[in-house]
């Protein structure tokens, strides 16, 4: 009985000290980092360098990058199957997300894709987040172009000097061959407007 009772607890404590690894966007935001004179406003227009979405198996738990771009291919979606909304369009050195400041915070800045500034969308600003929303004054579904549903975003300083930030979005569950998977891109971006 004694061999039984320490082999339960020895089973016990394996199960309680594995732990799940997971990935996930680094949660820092662009105006904060480890040095207080080092930041980057978020406020101002940015082009897409690069691109990588990571896929996690949440059955298997295997764990897949893979790059948007290549020599060959410049285009892609920042949706696995394919893009639904013009917003998960990217392509590289053409792509362009511009940020304007909200009034007060909490509150609504604008989002601009593209310089598409006849057809802004909303930019939701709290303290800790940052997401990109349907337009406030969207009211119809011909006026929305995220198709209702709101895209978070986090980032992280990549290079200081060359105002370059690493964007997170597109949080996503979906069927991938079978399989239930969680994905999303990061996306390299170097400012090119201020404001």
């Amino acid at each position: 009985m004694k061999k039984f009772f320490y082999i339960l607890i020895a089973i016990s404590l394996t199960f309680v000290s594995c732990k799940k690894e997971v990935i996930e966007p680094i949660n820092n935001e662009v105006e904060e980092t480890s040095k207080v004179d080092e930041e980057i406003r978020i406020y101002g227009k940015w082009v897409l360098i690069d691109a990588i979405m990571y896929v996690e198996n949440l059955e298997t738990h295997e764990k897949t990058s893979y790059n948007h771009f290549d020599a060959n291919k410049t285009t892609s979606s920042l949706r696995y199957s394919g893009s639904m909304y013009e917003f998960e369009n990217i392509e590289q050195g053409v792509t362009t997300w511009s940020f304007y400041q909200p009034n007060y915070v909490p509150g609504y800045g604008e989002f601009v894709l593209n310089s598409d500034t006849l057809n802004p969308m909303g930019f939701y600003v709290t303290k800790s987040n940052w997401t990109i929303v349907e337009h406030p004054q969207a009211t119809n579904i011909d006026d929305m172009q995220l198709g209702g549903s709101a895209r978070p975003i986090e980032a992280d300083i990549y290079d200081y000097g060359q105002e370059i930030v690493e964007f997170y979005v597109q949080i996503t569950y979906e069927n991938i061959d079978g399989y239930n998977c969680k994905y999303f891109t990061e996306l390299k971006m170097q400012k090119i407007e201020q404001w």
